[in-house]
């Protein structure tokens, strides 16, 4: 009896990492982490257009004084980022974290002034916000390489056979003699589908790839959304 019910806890088990594996592209959990990348390139452009010409600005202005405002302003709207960001991870992953600013309509300019440069979650904003560039080009980037490779694979037995559609990925040409021997590069470093097996095993390696760029999307959002409210609050523990 225990070893039957040993047996049943172990197929549970099985099934439960099957599901884990083949499902990810079942569950809401998986799009709202791959949302949650994509959002870090338009959010990473808008971060470094306004710190770089802010920060440019300000240090170009010093000598003249009016600088130094500019430079305070520019750290006070890393604040901002903070509310941004806190208002993602509640939309898409239901949390209930909240980041307030010093406001510039409750205090005097000097008060406001002291306020944001002597928070420090300010200036570790303004370097997400700067990061938050380099990380959202290459997540675009990868995400839209690996995503479109991978659903053309799948398409395959569906696409192949359509003229003028091609599944070659040759790129290499040309011989190499080998003693008496010439090979063709192309015929052994590239690939083709012209046949429907060829078809279905390309469609079967998309398939491998979604599996693989979907659990890494995962993953890599995991890390990203923990530092992110990590970040959030030590700004609000800050304050």
């Amino acid at each position: 009896m225990a070893q039957s019910q040993h047996a049943q806890s172990s197929t549970a088990d099985g099934q439960s990492l099957t599901g884990r594996i083949f499902g990810v592209g079942f569950r809401r959990q998986t799009y709202a982490n791959l949302a949650y990348l994509l959002a870090r390139f338009p959010l990473g452009i808008a971060y470094f257009t306004v710190f770089v010409t802010g920060l440019s600005l300000g240090v170009g202005l010093i000598p003249v004084v009016v600088g130094i405002p500019i430079l305070a302003g520019v750290i006070g709207l890393a604040g901002y980022i903070g509310i941004i960001e806190a208002a993602l991870l509640n939309r898409l992953y239901g949390r209930d974290i909240s980041y307030t600013v010093a406001s510039p309509r409750e205090l005097s300019i000097i008060d406001y002034l002291k306020a944001v440069v002597t928070t420090p979650c300010n200036y570790l904003l303004v370097i997400f916000g700067l990061a938050s560039f380099v990380v959202g080009l290459q997540m675009f980037v990868i995400i839209t390489v690996v995503f479109t490779l991978a659903l053309t694979l799948v398409a395959a037995p569906l696409l192949y056979w359509i003229p003028g559609i091609k599944y070659d990925v040759t790129q290499a040409s040309g011989t190499v003699d080998v003693g008496s021997v010439t090979i063709d590069i192309g015929s052994v470093a590239g690939a083709s589908v012209n046949t429907l097996p060829e078809a279905l095993l390309a469609s079967g390696l998309g398939v491998i790839c979604c599996l693989i760029g979907l659990h890494a999307v995962n993953l890599i959002a995991w890390i990203l959304k923990t530092l992110t409210e990590r970040l959030l609050e030590t700004g609000a523990s800050s304050e």
